[in-house]
């Protein structure tokens, strides 16, 4: 097993040498249904999660949420991600070559499947963007309120006399007629 603080997709996946007893199979590694961890981890082969995680996992081969087990982050799985019928995965993202989630298994989150989407050696395809829908806001039942009223209490306003223009008188043009008379 190794477990390292660098990404696999930063690096090809290490191979296994047959002298340490492995036959060349790739590593394994268990969480059982006591463990629990918080924060990133990162295999080179394959991982089995029965106990709690509250961060991201990725491994280079699959990767199993069995029994009880509880998944809260990003998931990669570079082969394949299987969700158990008690286990619950609720994630941003996951990154999966083939998924598979059983009958009654809780699973959530933005899944991008195919080896392109897990491949560290091509550079991903821009992702869809979401649009998430505004919920529309009930109407809220009002009470009518009885509200007291004050007459309005009148301003005293002082009458100032006000003065006639002077009148211009108009100009007066006599009347011309032009033309015969009848």
């Amino acid at each position: 097993m190794t477990l390292s603080s660098r990404r696999p997709a930063s690096r090809l996946a290490t191979p296994v040498p047959a002298e340490n007893g492995s036959n060349g199979q790739r590593n394994s590694v268990v969480l059982g249904p006591n463990d629990r961890l918080v924060g990133e981890l990162y295999i080179e082969g394959d991982l089995r999660v029965a106990g709690t995680v509250e961060g991201n996992l990725e491994a280079t081969g699959d990767i199993e949420i069995a029994g009880a087990g509880k998944v809260n982050g990003d998931v990669t799985a570079y082969n394949r991600l299987t969700v158990g019928s008690d286990a619950s995965l609720i994630a941003g993202d996951v990154r999966v070559a083939r998924l598979t989630v059983a009958d009654g298994a809780k699973f959530s989150g933005k899944v991008s499947m195919g080896k392109v989407a897990v491949e560290p050696s091509k550079p991903a395809e821009p992702e869809p963007v979401l649009v998430e829908a505004t919920p529309v806001a009930k109407p809220v039942p009002v009470k009518p309120v009885s509200v007291k009223t004050e007459p309005v209490k009148p301003v005293p306003v002082k009458a100032v006399p006000v003065k006639p223009a002077a009148a211009k008188p108009a100009a007066v043009k006599p009347f011309e007629q032009k033309g015969k008379r009848r």
